[in-house]
C-alpha cells in the first residue's frame, strides 16, 4: 500500500465515483519501490462491486484522460503506474512553527506550552529544477517514427519492443532513460549489424514483372490459412478478459514459430485454442 498514491488519487476530481473507485485500488495496491501497481482485472472487479466489463472500460476512458498509463505486458496481468504522482506536492509535517497558544494558565487553567502548527503552504520541493528527468523503460511506446526506423533496417518493431521487455524484465523493470526513443534506436543498430543479409528470391510468375520478393519462411498456403482461422477464432473471443488486448501481428508470429518447430499442439494446448 502508498500512502503517496492514495493521497494522491483523493485528491483527484475525476468525475466518475466508479473509476475513481478503481483508482483508489490501483493505489492501494501501488509499489512505490517499482512505481507500478499490477493487479488482475478480476481483482478489481471484486473490490470495487461492478463487473470486469466495467473495470475495462473505466481503465481504457482513465488511461485516455491521462490519469493512469496502462503498460500491457504478454501473459501477464498488465502494469498501471500514474503518470503524474512525481509532481505531486505532499505535505511536510516537518516543517513547523513553534508558537505560544496566547491563554493564560492562571487565568483557565490551560496549559500554555508550546503548541507545534504545520505551515500548509510550504511543500516538498527537492531540486525539482535541477534534477534531470528520466522515464522507465517500461513506458516505452512504439510510434510511426520508430516503426520506420525498425524497418529501414529490415527488423520487425514489435520483436525489438518484445526483446527489450524480456530484457528489462529480466533486471527488475527497473531500468531508466532520458531518451526512450534513442534507446530503442541504439537497440535496432545493434541488430542490424548482427543480422545476416538475407539473399532475394524472384518468384517464377514474378520474373517478367522483375519483382524481387523474399523468399517465403518455410510455411506452406494450408498452412497460413489456418493461421489465419486460429486469429479469427481469437478475435471472435474480445469479449474474454484474456484475449480483450490480443497483439494479433504477435499471435501470427507465435503460430508461425510453433509451426516451424513443429510444436504447434503444444502451443494451442497452453493457449486454450485446440
Amino acid at each position: 500500500m502508498s500512502i503517496k498514491a492514495i493521497n494522491y488519487v483523493i485528491d483527484l476530481e475525476i468525475g466518475d465515483p466508479t473509476a475513481k473507485l478503481i483508482m483508489i485500488n490501483l493505489a492501494n495496491l501501488y509499489n512505490d519501490a517499482t512505481e507500478y501497481a499490477y493487479p488482475s482485472q478480476e481483482l478489481l472487479a471484486k473490490r470495487s462491486e461492478c463487473s470486469i466489463r466495467t473495470v475495462q472500460r473505466k481503465l481504457d476512458n482513465l488511461n485516455k484522460l491521462g490519469f493512469i498509463k496502462v503498460h500491457f505486458r504478454p501473459n501477464k496481468t498488465s502494469l498501471y503506474s500514474f503518470p503524474k504522482i512525481n509532481g505531486y506536492d505532499t505535505l511536510d509535517v516537518s516543517d513547523c512553527h513553534i508558537q505560544k497558544n496566547g491563554y493564560d494558565k492562571s487565568a483557565n487553567g490551560y496549559d500554555t506550552s508550546d503548541v507545534r502548527t504545520i505551515n500548509n503552504n510550504h511543500y516538498i520541493n527537492i531540486n525539482k529544477k535541477n534534477k534531470k528527468k528520466e522515464n522507465l523503460l517500461t513506458e516505452l511506446v512504439l510510434t510511426d517514427d520508430l516503426r520506420k526506423y525498425a524497418t529501414d533496417r529490415e527488423l520487425d518493431a514489435e520483436e525489438i519492443l518484445e526483446d527489450i521487455k524480456l530484457w528489462n524484465e529480466q533486471n527488475g523493470n527497473k531500468k531508466k532513460y532520458a531518451s526512450l526513443d534513442a534507446f530503442f534506436m541504439n537497440w535496432c543498430r545493434k541488430e542490424a549489424r548482427r543480422k545476416p543479409k538475407k539473399p532475394l528470391k524472384v518468384q517464377s510468375h514474378q520474373k517478367d514483372d522483375k519483382v524481387a520478393v523474399k523468399a517465403e519462411k518455410g510455411l506452406s498456403h494450408k498452412q497460413l490459412v489456418f493461421r489465419d482461422n486460429i486469429v479469427a477464432k481469437v478475435e471472435k473471443l474480445q469479449h474474454d478478459p484474456k484475449w480483450a488486448y490480443t497483439n494479433f501481428d504477435r499471435l501470427r508470429n507465435e503460430i508461425e514459430e510453433a509451426m516451424r518447430k513443429g510444436s504447434l499442439d503444444q502451443y494451442l494446448s497452453e493457449k486454450g485454442l485446440n
